[in-house]
């Protein structure tokens, strides 16, 4: 008997040990909610890209800038110029020999030697713009507005990832309890239904009684299938959200209990909002962008003065260009004017462009207000229901536990019908199911709530 027993647990630990090593060779420990946070932070495909837009806007600050200095450009050729021997027709003048004048023109053909010629040239030119009525400048105001704005972007971006990040883990969170719940119910039916089957074996009960039993199974077999299905998908979601693969290994911890929840009023959460909030000051950063780039719109109306230098040197032989600098060259400098006149109306719809860029960002900004009101509002209420479904719920379990028991209890003695088990098992699920769906409801409207004030960390 005991050779039987050691047979089965080596058996047993042979077929295991492929299960372990896989385990070990995937995630080595479960992830808390911070750990999650922190690989979001660093994968997480559109944060990561809130962050490139800004170096992008960086960049676009540096080209504005330039055109408050001077450029310098150079141009250096060589080249070497061959034509070829031709033939052709010329008017020659007929001399009178006596008296030396042209008496008139006749044609001959003409051969003319081909030539080879070399040319050389380097120039350097000095431009610098002396005044453009605000152009430049508003420009360059309206590159750092919206390099503010693709930073508060990045805010925003990364306070809606760790959002993100928090609701996918408690929805993970509570399947997985739920699915513990279902487990707990699929368990309670199978112990019910082989009650029943001892109970019919001896006559006490019906056939139909079996049935009942057997079909309450099935349907409870059925939610949890369901359930398991939900929890693979919540994993493959927060996987996403992590910037993982959705079928990478992941566990994570569940909370110890959740925290007494603070008491918050509605206008001093509000306030904090539209304070913090980074959305509320990308939009306002774009509107400034806008009311530059318009000024900036309107100078195209204006002319630009800008000076120039021109430094250049030219000849047949390279190194009258490169050396005797003192040599061969010309230099030009001057005042220049341009005056658009006339570009087929791309000024006037650039102004109106710009002009409707600020329009957008304002009525931007003015909804998000409306919809910040809405959001911390949805969330306070959904708190207080939670708050108020968790301590109706607490008394529910209990009774529903008890009642479930004296239901067997009276089933077992004849007192009772099944159909009064089954309904108190439904209740229990049911009061189980509350308690899982209130506790981690409450984590994720937290999140929102604090994700709406801008300060969910």
């Amino acid at each position: 008997m005991i050779f039987k027993k050691l047979l089965a647990f080596a058996l047993a630990s042979l077929l295991l040990f492929p299960v372990v090593g896989f385990s070990q060779s995937g995630q080595s420990k479960p992830l808390t909610l911070e750990e999650c946070v922190q690989i979001a932070l660093q994968k997480n495909s559109s944060y990561l890209n809130a962050q490139r837009q800004a170096r992008i806007a960086e960049t676009q600050v540096t080209s504005a800038r330039s055109r408050l200095l001077p450029t310098l450009s150079s141009s250096f050729s060589s080249g070497r110029f061959r034509q070829g021997t031709s033939t052709f027709k010329r008017d020659v003048p007929i001399i009178d020999t006596n008296t030396g004048e042209t008496i008139g023109y006749r044609q001959l053909e003409v051969e003319q030697d081909g030539s080879v010629r070399q040319s050389h040239s380097a120039s350097f030119t000095l431009n610098q713009t002396i005044f453009d009525f605000g152009d430049t400048y508003n420009t360059l105001k309206q590159a750092r507005s919206n390099r503010e704005s693709a930073f508060y972007s990045v805010d925003n971006s990364k306070q809606n990832t760790v959002l993100t990040i928090h609701q996918r883990y408690f929805e993970l969170l509570k399947n997985i309890r739920l699915l513990e719940v279902a487990s707990e119910a699929v368990k309670s039916s199978e112990e019910q239904l082989k009650r029943t089957q001892s109970m019919f074996e001896i006559g006490s009960v019906a056939q139909a009684d079996v049935y009942r039993a057997q079909t309450t199974l099935g349907n409870d077999k059925i939610s949890l299938i369901q359930q398991q299905n939900m929890v693979r998908d919540s994993r493959a979601l927060l996987n996403v959200a992590m910037g993982r693969q959705p079928d990478a290994e992941l566990e994570i911890i569940d909370l110890e209990d959740v925290e007494a929840q603070p008491v918050y009023n509605e206008e001093e959460v509000l306030n904090i909002a539209m304070q913090n909030n980074p959305q509320i000051f990308q939009f306002k950063s774009d509107m400034n962008a806008a009311k530059y780039g318009r000024r900036a719109a309107k100078a195209a109306y204006l002319p630009i003065i800008s000076g120039f230098a021109q430094y250049s040197r030219s000849n047949s032989e390279i190194d009258r260009v490169y050396t005797n600098y003192d040599k061969n060259f010309s230099l030009n400098l001057g005042l220049r004017l341009n005056f658009n006149l006339f570009n087929g109306f791309a000024d006037a719809a650039n102004v109106e462009r710009q002009a409707q860029s600020y329009r957008i960002a304002e009525e931007n900004l003015v909804n998000t207000q409306r919809e910040l009101r809405r959001q911390v509002r949805e969330a306070l209420l959904d708190l207080q229901v939670n708050q108020e479904v968790s301590q109706i719920n607490e008394a529910n379990l209990q009774s529903a536990q008890e009642d479930l028991r004296l239901a067997q209890e009276r089933y077992r003695v004849g007192a009772g019908t099944l159909l009064d088990v089954i309904t108190a098992q439904v209740n229990l699920t049911r009061a189980r199911a509350t308690f899982v769906q209130a506790k981690y409801n409450t984590k994720i409207t937290e999140a929102r709530l604090q994700a709406a004030m801008g300060t969910l960390k």
